[in-house]
């Protein structure tokens, strides 16, 4: 490597104005006297984020200069931390003087707008905002200790010793013999996944928050829920007790507003990477083509694959505009005019949905709310919805098997949570069914909350057989539906509040929830 330490000192380092300008802003913001201390923040909060930066040369404008012994430290060992990170994320064999300059201007550009980001998020409060760059650098926050290592991690979030058993809601009583009803989750033989369904009001949410509290008290383990109302923080908060989103200590994320922090089209870069980067573009394309807007034909399902192919064998870090990058390079190679299926791409790239912050094995080792209100266009529902699914999928059944006790109750690692869930059932998505199928031997848990029976018609009838809980309270079912759900004999339409009629095992029963 072709530089010094006297180098580094000696340089001045500088980004766009712009971003100096931000520089300075979040001097006020934090309190702080010295231009150093924010740029030598927002470096450390671009270093953390897996992906390249790629230093914008073009550049005319550009702010004030920092030399390096006030940006980075005046010791040797200080400037020799700073200089060893920065090259070793560049993944770059040789880095001179010119060279580092520009990848530090780079750090400094994107950092600034992270923690821009952040500040947002935190409702522009200090507190907050300290706590969430805590979170993201995995550093003890409060009496909660965040994971340090791969294998703290996985004790951590699969950490159940022995037999899970959930109380039914506050209530939880059989309603004819007035007896206590308990759901064992992880039993042997069982299943661990649940589907709860209602019409609004019904009281779905409201159990659906008791029983994932009642989860949470036994055992720490990571929430992955999706809100489709825009109100799912807030469940549970019944009487004083506390919302799912304390619970859980849970992240709340809104795209497109604010990017999931995952790296959602990661694979795993191995000897069988041409079959890998095969599958997940396949993956892709039947995601892209589930889109409500997407009419595709063969030809342009190919090409979708065909981009996709390319851009994951290409970038280390990919992302959706690089496959729309090498969709519309195809376009242009077969001289062919854009139609549907760049201008959809083009849509969904200008909206900021995913970031590469954080890699599957971290990111599903927190917990998150990803909040999809009414007023997200369906496409952008969609599409998050189904790559999302695609990365848990191969995450999470990826993993080996979760340890199970001497009578057989396997260790829970995850539970995802689907609120609203008719907006994505009825579609047969691969990775849902994968999910709903697979991951019990992984200590995965999926709950499904949605208004009807009617709902799951369009899922073959295994996808509910592999369904441990299955509970509905009133609804205007067709008879049909709810039979095929809970038993013959099952009506819907003559429960009274709170009541529900579940299934746990091959046993239904009718219920007091609340």
């Amino acid at each position: 490597m072709s530089i010094t330490l006297v180098d580094v000192a000696g340089a001045n380092f500088r980004t766009d104005q712009k971003s100096d300008d931000l520089n300075t802003l979040f001097m006020s913001r934090l309190g702080m006297r010295m231009r150093s201390l924010p740029a030598r923040l927002a470096v450390a909060r671009s270093l953390s984020i897996d992906a390249h930066v790629v230093p914008d040369l073009e550049s005319k404008h550009h702010g004030k200069t920092i030399k390096g012994d006030a940006l980075f430290g005046t010791s040797a060992e200080q400037l020799s931390a700073w200089l060893a990170l920065i090259v070793e994320h560049s993944g770059e064999l040789d880095v001179d003087s010119r060279r580092l300059i520009a990848l530090v201007g780079a750090h400094w550009k994107r950092g600034l707008d992270c923690l821009d980001e952040d500040w947002r998020q935190a409702d522009e409060d200090i507190a907050k905002f300290v706590k969430r760059l805590a979170v993201i650098a995995e550093l003890a926050v409060g009496s909660a200790k965040l994971p340090l290592s791969d294998d703290e991690e996985t004790i951590s979030s699969s950490s159940s010793q022995g037999e899970i058993r959930v109380q039914v809601g506050e209530d939880g009583k059989d309603v004819d013999s007035g007896d206590d009803v308990f759901w064992s989750m992880n039993s042997k033989g069982g299943s661990p996944h649940s589907a709860i369904m209602g019409k609004s009001g019904s009281g779905k949410t409201v159990l659906a928050a008791a029983m994932l509290r009642s989860i949470r008290e036994q055992v720490t383990v990571p929430l992955i829920a999706f809100d489709f109302k825009g109100d799912l923080h807030g469940a549970g908060g019944i009487n004083g007790q506390q919302t799912l989103g304390e619970i859980f200590d849970a992240e709340v994320i809104e795209p497109p507003k604010v990017p999931i922090p995952l790296d959602v089209l990661s694979i795993v870069r191995d000897d069988s990477i041409d079959i890998t980067v095969s599958q997940a573009s396949m993956r892709f394309r039947d995601s892209f083509s589930r889109l409500k807007s997407s009419q595709l034909g063969d030809i342009q399902r190919t090409r979708i694959y065909e981009a996709a192919n390319r851009a994951l064998s290409r970038y280390h870090t990919c992302e959706l505009r690089h496959i729309l990058d090498e969709l519309i390079q195809i376009y242009e190679e077969n001289d062919v005019k854009k139609d549907g299926a760049v201008s959809i791409m083009e849509d969904l790239c200008r909206f900021p949905l995913f970031s590469s912050d954080l890699s599957p094995e971290k990111f599903f080792k927190r917990s998150w709310i990803i909040k999809m209100p009414p007023n997200v266009p369906q496409d952008i529902k969609t599409i998050v919805v189904n790559l999302f699914l695609d990365a848990l999928d191969q995450y999470l059944n990826g993993l080996a098997d979760s340890d199970t006790d001497q009578y057989g109750a396997r260790d829970l690692r995850l539970l995802c949570m689907i609120d609203e869930a008719h907006q994505i059932l009825g579609t047969r998505l691969p990775s849902l069914t994968n999910l709903i199928r697979m991951s019990r031997s992984k200590g995965g848990s999926v709950m499904l909350v949605s208004q009807s029976p009617d709902d799951f018609s369009g899922e073959d009838d295994e996808f509910l057989d592999n369904m441990g809980f299955v509970a509905a309270f009133t609804t205007n079912a067709k008879q049909r539906a709810a039979q095929r759900v809970l038993g013959k004999g099952i009506s819907l339409t003559d429960l009274h509040e709170g009541e529900c009629y579940a299934r746990i095992g091959e046993i239904t029963r009718k219920i007091k929830t609340w």
